[in-house]
This record gives structure tokens, sequence and C-alpha cells, in this order.
């Protein structure tokens, strides 16, 4: 496009016959006979073509950036889809385990039942864990679908084409606080790019409207062939003079500097939202990353032990079923939760890397550190 703007208009070729009466051709008898051959070449006045190219490659620019934000977009979707996939596939697997789990409690606690040294109300509140279990897994079978058919879409896949096992989603550390992150996104979100071209470009379209202000130019060329008269030829310039200023070219500044003031405006409001964005997923990021490791190093150690422990005491009597059954509930509800924060956690670093302008494979520290190199 910067190429087109910046071009001459296409010139016009024309012809036309003169002829002195209706009777006959009067072509080479007569002065005032001739067949004409021209050319026309309008020029605009100095400056306008550059701001012309200039305010098309700011928009090529804002393109760009705009590219490079959907590219980023559709791999923070890929990834967000991989972690719900990655988190149903493995709740399937931690509350089937579970419910062998339990299914096996229930049996002892029917064993203890017939034998006279159970409740029978111990029995039926297990039956109903087990029941809550089997709604656990409808939903979560539901939850697996429904992240295979997003991930399918942001593959270009049809929604049901198979997809295998998930491999685990590894937990990388936060490396960078948020005030790198806000530098790294004030000097490479593609977003705020975007934003920044549109400002340039506004203000290029500005100077451009009162660029209109001044005439353009038309020039032009003749040949006369008069056969075998002395043929003549004319040159000549036009003046496209902007007459009705007040009505068209004054609006049009109007226009552009409006433009100008709402590009302005869209930039403020980008770079707001992108730094609350980036806020909130680093507060989110942060929470789940000490969830993760008080889950996993603490709690849920801790309930495996709390429901081993109630298990053996169980066999002996020395506790009732319930007890046993509170352990097993809370045990399993912290199995899930530990993927379930490692899952937030890693969704959380994919969308901080989108609003930094960070692809996957890039880190930080070599943005962070080209950005020195290139100052």
């Amino acid at each position: 496009r910067p190429s087109q703007e910046g071009s001459l208009p296409d010139p016009m070729i024309n012809t036309a016959y003169h002829n002195e009466s209706f009777e006959r051709f009067t072509q080479g008898s007569s002065d005032f006979a001739w067949l004409r051959f021209g050319a026309e070449q309008e020029v605009p006045f100095p400056g306008k073509l550059a701001l012309r190219e200039a305010r098309a490659a700011r928009q090529a620019d804002r393109e760009g950036a705009l590219y490079r934000a959907t590219l980023l977009n559709v791999l923070t979707r890929l990834r967000i889809a991989y972690n719900d996939y990655y988190l149903a596939h493995k709740s399937i697997e931690i509350v089937r385990n579970n419910k062998e789990l339990l299914e096996k409690l229930t049996r002892a606690a029917e064993a203890r039942y017939e034998v006279g040294e159970g409740l029978q109300q111990d029995v039926a509140r297990a039956h109903v864990e087990v029941s809550i279990l089997v709604g656990q897994l409808t939903s979560l079978e539901q939850a697996r679908q429904s992240a295979m058919a997003t991930l399918n879409a942001a593959l270009n896949r049809p929604p049901a084409a198979p997809l295998g096992l998930p491999a685990p989603v590894e937990k990388r550390p936060l490396t960078y606080s948020l005030d790198q992150l806000e530098s790294v996104a004030k000097e490479q979100s593609p977003t705020l790019q975007a934003a920044d071209f549109g400002v340039a470009r506004s203000e290029t379209n500005l100077d451009l409207a009162k660029r209109q202000y001044y005439p353009d130019f038309v020039l032009r060329a003749d040949y006369f062939n008069k056969a075998a008269l002395v043929p003549e030829w004319e040159v000549g310039v036009g003046v496209r003079v902007p007459l009705y200023f007040w009505r068209k070219q004054a609006y049009g500044v109007r226009e552009a500097a409006a433009g100008v003031g709402e590009a302005r405006a869209n930039r403020q409001s980008t770079s707001q939202d992108i730094l609350a964005r980036l806020k909130d997923r680093y507060a989110q990021a942060t929470s789940a990353d000490r969830l993760v490791e008080l889950y996993g190093a603490v709690v849920r150690p801790q309930a495996e032990i709390a429901f081993e422990s109630a298990s053996a005491a169980y066999q002996v009597g020395k506790v009732d079923f319930l007890s046993v059954l509170n352990s097993f509930t809370v045990l399993n509800d912290y199995r899930l939760r530990y993927y379930e924060e490692l899952a937030n956690f890693d969704k959380a670093v994919a969308q901080l890397q989108e609003a930094a302008g960070l692809l996957p494979e890039e880190s930080l520290e070599d943005k962070t550190r080209g950005s020195h190199e290139h100052k």
C-alpha cells in the first residue's frame, strides 16, 4: 500500500478529431481540421505524495503489530485449552483411582456391618460418596470434551478430532517481577505498538489534510496532425484550485484533528488495559504459584498421611467410619486442587507473556538483554 499511495496518479491519454463541415472530411484541406493526440498528468502539490506514503506505511506497521498480537492470542488460547484438557484428563484419572479406593472402603464397611461391628449409616454414606464421585466423573468427562473441541478449534481441526494423551504440564519458576513485565510490555507489546502506529498514522493524516489547502497541477501536451498541412503542438499547465475550502478542506482538517484525539485516547486506554491485565494476571500467577507449592509440598502429603492413619485406625476399631470418610474427602479435594492450581499458574503465565508481547519460547531475560543492546 505505501508504494501505491506514494505513486503519481495514472496519466490520461486522449485523442480527438476536429472537422470543418458535415459534408466531407476536411483533414488536410482546412487549417481548422485536425487529428489530435494528447496526454495529461496530474501532479499533486509537493509533499502530498510523501505524506500519503507515510500514512500508508504507518497503517502497514499497525497491521503488522496486530498480526503479531493475533499470533500471541492464538498461542495463548491454545495453551489455555491444553491446560484445561490436561486438567480434565488428570482429574478423571485421580477421581477414578479415588473411586476404586472408596469402593474398597465401602466393602470394608459392609463387611464390618455384616458381623455387627459397623453401622448401617456408614454403608449408606459410603454409597453416597461413591455416587458423588460418579457424578464428578460425568462432569469431568464433559469438561474434557469441551477442552478437546476448543483445542482442536485453535489447531484448525474438526471439533471431534481425536487427541492423544496429554503430556504433563511442567511448572516453570516465575523469575520476573511485575515491574520488569511492565517495562517489557511498554516496549514489546504488539497491541500497544499498534496503538502507537495508529497515533502516528492519524498525525500524518492531519498533516496531509492541512496540505489539501494547496492546489494540485495538471501537465498536458497535445499534437495536432493536419495531414498535408503543417502540424501543430501545444503544451499547458492546469491548476486544480481548492475553491470551496471552507466546505471541504476545512472540515477535512477538523475530521483529521478529531482522529488524532481518538487515536491518542485509544493509545492511553490500551496502555491502561495492558497494565491492569498484567497486574491481574501476575497476582493470579503468584497466588497459584504459592498454592502449588503449598498443596504439593505440605497439604497433599499431610492429607495422604492423615487418610492412611485413619484407615489403619479404622481397621482396628479405634476411629469410626465417618472419620475415615472425611479424611478421604479431604485427600480427594486436595489432589484435585493441586493440579487445578498448576493449570491456573501455567494459564496465568501464558496470559502474562501475551500481554508483555513475549512468544512462548522467548524469555524475559532475552527480551530485556536485546532491548538494552539495541539501545
